[in-house]
C-alpha cells in the first residue's frame, strides 16, 4: 500500500483534500453534541477528575456500567491534553481517524481485488457523506468504523497469507502479526459497542469453515489466538463491574439500564409489532421515559399499521392518553403494552418474525441518513420542504449507489470477499432484531462495503474495457 500511495501521489493528495473539505463542511455546518454525547462526556470528566466511572445523579456520582469504556476513555484522553470539555478538539480527531480509516478500506480493496480497486474505494470512502457526517458528534461511531476497518483488513491480509502459502509453512508464521492487530481491531470495536463482538463472531466462523473444508488445523488455531486477543481486554472491566457494580458483566447492559433502572420491555416488544422507521423512534420512542422526564406521545405519529382493529386502536390509544397525562411509564402502563404486544404477535407471527425485521434493516440500510443534518426526517413530503426532500432524495441514491457497487462484486471470485459479505448479512440479521431501527448501526459496515464497491466498480469497468 505505501508503494501504490508513493507512485499516486497526486491521486491520493487530491482525495484526502477533499475529504478533509468535506469534513471540515460537517464540523462547521453541522457540529452535533446532545443526547448520548452528553452521558458519554460526563463519564470521562467523572473517570477523569474522580476516578469514579459513573454519572452525576442529584449532586452525586453513580458507578454505572450502562456504556462501554471505550470512546468514554478516548474522551478523557482528549480532555487531557486539549482540555477539559474541549469537544472541539475531539471532532478534529476524529476527522484524522476517519482519513485513517479511509486508507485502511484502500488497502483492504487492494488485497480482495487490485490497486485500482484500491484508488477506487479510497475515493469512495473519502467522499462518502455518511461516515465523514459522524465526525461532526461526539458519539463512538468514528471510532467504531475505524477499528472494523482495522479488523477487517487485517483479516483479509492473513488470510491470504495463508491462502497462499502451504499449510504449516514456517514462512508464513501464521500471519501472528496480522491476526493480532485483527484481535487488537476487535477488542476496540468491542470496547467501543457490545455489538463489536459480531466481528468475532464471523471472522471465527469463517476460520472454523477454512480448517473444516481445507482440513487445515492452523486455521483453528489462528482462531483460538484471534477469540484470546479479542476476549482478554474485557478482563478488566469485567473485574472491575463485579467488585463496584457487585454482578457479572463483561459487555453492557442489553437496556443501557443503570443498577435498579425499571426497563419497560412490554412497551419495548410492543414497538417491535409496528416500528419500521427511524421518524417513528424519534417522535414516539425516545418520548417515552420510566423516570418520569419523558415528552407527550401524538397519537397522529403512530401509524395504521399499529392496529390490528378497531377495539386495539381503542386501547392503544387509552394507553397513550394515560401516559401522557403523567409522561412517566409505570410497570402497570407497561404491563398493558405487553398485553398489546402478545395479542398482535400472536395474530401476526410472520409480520412480527420476519416481514417487519425486514422492513426495518431496509429502512436502516436504504434511508437517506439525514438523522444529523438539518434537514426534515419525513422527507417524502415534497410540498412542504421541497428542497430538502431533493437533497434526502439525493442522498438516498447515493446510498443505494454504494450497495449496488458493493454487490458487483458478486459477480465475480474474489479471494476473501466472503468474510467481508459474512459480517455486512450477520450484522444486519442482529440490527433486525432491534425494535429502534437506527441508521447509524450499519455504519460499521461501511468499510466492508466500500472495499467490496471498490473491487466490484473495477472489476466491472475492467470486464467491460476487454469485451470491447
Amino acid at each position: 500500500m505505501v508503494s501504490l500511495i508513493r507512485r499516486n501521489k497526486l491521486f491520493f493528495l487530491t482525495f484526502t483534500g477533499l475529504g478533509i473539505l468535506l469534513r471540515a463542511y460537517f464540523l462547521h455546518w453541522h457540529f452535533l453534541f446532545q443526547g448520548d454525547s452528553l452521558v458519554y462526556g460526563d463519564l470521562a470528566k467523572n473517570w477523569l477528575l474522580h476516578g469514579i466511572y459513573g454519572i452525576n445523579d442529584s449532586g452525586h456520582i453513580i458507578p454505572v456500567d450502562i456504556r462501554m469504556p471505550g470512546f468514554p476513555a478516548f474522551l478523557a484522553a482528549c480532555f487531557r491534553l486539549f482540555g477539559l470539555g474541549h469537544y472541539g478538539a475531539i471532532v478534529r480527531v476524529q476527522v484524522v481517524v476517519d482519513l485513517l480509516t479511509c486508507f485502511l478500506i484502500a488497502a483492504g480493496a487492494r488485497r480482495l481485488c487490485s490497486h485500482g480497486a484500491a484508488k477506487i474505494a479510497f475515493a469512495l470512502a473519502t467522499l462518502c457523506p455518511f461516515t465523514a457526517n459522524y465526525t461532526a458528534t461526539p458519539l463512538p461511531e468514528t471510532l467504531a468504523i475505524f477499528a472494523a476497518a482495522v479488523a477487517l483488513s487485517f483479516a483479509l491480509r492473513a488470510l491470504l497469507k495463508m491462502r497462499a502459502a502451504p499449510p504449516w509453512d514456517v514462512a508464513h508464521s501464521f500471519a501472528l502479526a496480522d491476526w493480532i492487530a485483527c484481535g487488537t481491531g476487535i477488542a476496540l470495536s468491542i470496547y467501543l459497542r457490545p455489538d463489536g463482538g459480531v466481528l468475532l463472531v464471523v471472522i471465527g466462523l469463517y476460520l472454523f469453515w477454512f480448517a473444516i473444508s481445507k482440513r487445515q488445523a492452523e486455521f483453528l488455531w489462528v482462531g483460538i489466538l484471534l477469540a484470546t486477543v479479542s476476549l482478554l481486554p474485557l478482563l478488566p472491566w469485567t473485574v472491575r463491574n463485579w467488585r463496584t457494580l457487585h454482578h457479572i458483566e463483561p459487555l453492557a447492559p442489553f437496556y443501557a439500564q443503570v443498577p435498579g433502572e425499571y426497563v419497560p420491555k412490554g412497551f419495548n416488544r410492543w414497538s417491535k409489532t409496528w416500528v419500521i422507521d427511524f421518524i417513528s423512534v424519534m417522535n414516539v420512542e425516545w418520548n417515552i421515559s420510566t423516570e418520569g422526564n419523558g415528552e407527550a406521545v401524538d397519537l397522529k405519529d403512530i401509524p395504521a399499521r399499529a392496529y390490528d382493529n378497531p377495539q386495539q386502536m381503542l386501547q392503544t390509544q387509552q394507553v397513550i392518553s394515560q401516559y401522557n397525562q403523567t409522561l412517566l411509564l409505570t410497570p402497570e402502563l407497561d404491563q398493558q403494552f405487553a398485553q398489546l404486544a402478545a395479542e398482535r404477535i400472536h395474530a401476526h407471527p410472520l409480520r412480527y418474525y420476519l416481514e417487519l425485521p425486514l422492513a426495518r434493516l431496509a429502512d436502516m440500510w436504504l434511508r437517506p441518513r439525514t438523522e444529523m443534518l438539518n434537514l426534515q426526517l419525513d422527507w417524502w413530503k415534497w410540498q412542504e420542504v421541497p428542497q430538502e426532500s431533493l437533497a434526502s432524495a439525493a442522498l438516498a441514491l447515493l446510498d443505494i449507489f454504494y450497495v449496488l457497487a458493493a454487490m458487483l462484486s458478486l459477480r465475480h471470485k474474489l479471494p476473501g470477499s466472503g468474510v467481508l459479505w459474512l459480517f455486512v448479512l450477520c450484522r444486519s440479521a442482529l440490527l433486525a432484531m432491534l425494535s429502534n431501527p437506527e441508521p447509524r448501526y450499519t455504519l460499521e459496515c461501511f468499510p466492508a462495503l466500500l472495499m467490496l464497491a471498490g473491487a466490484g466498480l473495477m472489476k466491472s469497468c475492467t470486464h467491460a474495457a476487454s469485451a470491447e
